[in-house]
């Protein structure tokens, strides 16, 4: 699994530079995720600590699910990157 230093140099090689917008989008999309996942949390009558605990525990998770669809996938597609 790669570390964050990795994760940041994958994200320079596919973006050949950051653009802002695609970075506000892209975490307008994890927070979206999240706020999804809380508003699951709140349809099944959760307490508000079992909401609190559903979203923190699927913190990870979605980040990292992002994370791989956009710069992890994209590397190893063409190539450049040995995952194990």
């Amino acid at each position: 699994m790669p570390g964050i230093l990795d994760v940041f140099v994958m994200k320079e090689r596919v973006n050949d530079g950051s653009n802002p917008i695609l970075m506000t989008l892209e975490k307008a999309s994890m927070l979206l995720s999240l706020f999804i996942i809380g508003t699951i949390g709140y349809g099944l009558n959760l307490p508000d600590w079992g909401i609190g605990l559903l979203v923190g525990a699927s913190l990870g998770p979605v980040v990292y699910i992002h994370y791989y669809i956009l710069y992890i996938r994209p590397l190893k597609k063409q190539g450049n990157i040995d995952v194990k």
